[in-house]
This record gives structure tokens, C-alpha cells and sequence, in this order.
């Protein structure tokens, strides 16, 4: 009980301490993440020795396409006794982060921002640009910002010069989950040209598509995550039903990594280049 008490004390000591470094206007030094998107665009803006803490899914290839670069960095699971004792002067969250975690960093005196992560390709711009200034590199932002608006504008003038009519598209994730409107994946097909046959069946964000509702449609192309060829979930099985794939020719199939789909940002533009690659390669 006398560690336990000596311990939060310890916490609360160094909690203190980092808050009363963290004035606003003041370049962060040491900022720790509990958010995968928030430790990708550090990744992309922000030198390592800056970096104290990320989530230990910036270091899943699955999930990460910088998992490569994280190296040495402390990781978490979004714990304040994680995050206490690497005394950062800024923590940075989503606003799907555990809201008990950031009131109590909060109360120990840490500056904790609360990102509203985009979901789509709006607002991606201003979210970019937002999160450099509050790391203090606003210069990396827009250069990031502006390379990216570059590639999905490349993406849409080529898919606007695409014979034919745009093909029809199912994308099917486990249990039969699919993005309909309002999410980035139909943002990226439009972008390139795909008509998303979730959207067309009216489902909102993200909905079950059952099987038979997929096979009867008859999509002209199929959508899968890549983690779909490594796993015997259950909830991956139905992605592997032999009526499913069938229908389906080598070339109407396509493996999308998870890691090009978590976050709004520079994974965009790649999972926006290969949709195109795909509707420019469909009959």
C-alpha cells in the first residue's frame, strides 16, 4: 500500500513538473500518443528524439505502414501510468481515446490535445496542417499536405480519362462489415472511378453486406484486406467462401492492406493510386 501511495505520488510529481514546462506557444519536446493516427503523422513530421511514447500499434505492420521506423521508441496501450513516467510536455489523443485516461493526465497537470481525426477526405487538409502547428512543425505539415492533394488530384484526372463506364465494387471485410457513404474507402472510389455497392445499397458509414446480397449483384470487382490470406478467424471465413470467389476472375479481386485504410493521410494517396491502377486495368 506505501509503494502503491508512493508511486502515485511519484506520478503526480512528474506529472506537475512536464505541465508546468508545457506552455502554449512553446515548440513540445516530448510528446507521447494514444492514438494510431496521432503516432503516424508524428512519425511523418516529427524528429524521433522529440517522440517519447507510441501506441504499440505504430509498431503492427498490419496496422502501421511506418511500423519500420518506430525502432527503440517507448510503445503503450494508452495507459496513464505509461505515459506519466515519460514526462511529455504534450500528449496527443483521437477523440475516440479513453476519456478517463485524458482527464486524469489532465488533472496531473500534462497538456493533452484531442484530435478530431478525420474519418474522410474532408477536413483532411486542415488536420494536417492544425497538427503541425501544435507540434511546431508547421513547414513539414504543409509540405505533406500539399504532396498529398497533388497525388489524389493526379488520381482524379486520370480516372476522369478512363474509358467506359465506372465498375461496380464490393468491399468485404470480416463478418461481412463494408464501408458505405461517409467513409474514406467511398471517398477513394469515387475518387477513382468505382461505384461502391455498399453506397448504392444505402448503407451509411459502415453496414453488413450479406453474401447473398454481394453474389447477387454481381459487382464487377471484389475488395478484400490482405489480412483475409493469413487467418483462420471465423469472422474472416465468409471473405474465403468458394461461391464468393468464383464469381470472380484472378484479375477482379483485390488485396488491400489494412495499413493503407487506418488513418486518413499519406496512406491515402497510395490506396487512392491503387484503385485507379485497378479501374484502368478492369475490361
Amino acid at each position: 500500500m506505501r509503494f502503491l501511495s508512493g508511486l502515485m505520488a511519484c506520478c503526480l510529481l512528474l506529472g506537475l513538473t512536464a505541465g508546468a514546462t508545457a506552455q502554449q506557444g512553446i515548440k513540445p519536446r516530448r510528446i507521447a500518443s494514444l492514438n494510431l493516427c496521432t503516432d503516424l503523422l508524428l512519425l511523418e513530421l516529427v524528429p524521433r528524439e522529440r517522440i517519447v511514447s507510441l501506441t504499440y500499434w505504430a509498431a503492427d505492420p498490419d496496422m502501421s505502414y511506418l511500423a519500420d521506423q518506430v525502432g527503440d521508441i517507448p510503445l503503450n496501450r494508452s495507459l496513464a501510468e505509461e505515459i506519466v513516467p515519460q514526462q511529455p510536455d504534450l500528449v496527443l489523443a483521437g477523440q475516440f481515446s479513453d476519456v478517463k485516461v485524458v482527464e486524469l493526465l489532465r488533472r496531473m497537470n500534462h497538456r493533452v490535445a484531442v484530435l478530431d481525426v478525420p474519418l474522410t477526405l474532408s477536413g483532411m487538409r486542415e488536420y494536417i496542417l492544425s497538427f503541425g502547428e501544435l507540434v511546431g512543425e508547421p513547414a513539414r505539415a504543409a509540405a505533406l499536405a500539399g504532396q498529398i492533394d497533388r497525388r489524389l488530384a493526379l488520381v482524379s484526372a486520370r480516372a476522369r480519362q478512363a474509358a467506359g463506364a465506372a465498375p461496380l465494387a464490393a468491399v468485404y471485410g470480416p463478418q461481412g462489415v463494408s464501408p458505405g457513404r461517409d467513409t474514406l474507402m467511398d471517398d477513394l472510389l469515387t475518387l477513382a472511378d468505382i461505384r461502391n455497392l455498399a453506397a448504392e445499397l444505402d448503407i451509411v458509414s459502415y453496414g453488413t453486406l450479406s453474401l447473398e446480397a454481394l453474389v447477387m449483384a454481381q459487382p464487377d470487382v471484389l475488395i478484400l484486406d490482405d489480412l483475409s490470406l493469413d487467418t483462420n478467424s471465423i469472422a474472416h471465413q465468409a471473405m474465403r467462401h468458394p461461391a464468393l470467389l468464383r464469381q470472380f476472375e484472378a484479375g477482379q479481386v483485390m488485396n488491400l492492406p489494412p495499413s493503407l485504410m487506418a488513418c486518413v493521410g499519406p496512406t491515402s494517396a497510395e490506396a487512392a493510386e491503387r484503385l485507379l491502377a485497378l479501374r484502368l486495368g478492369l475490361p
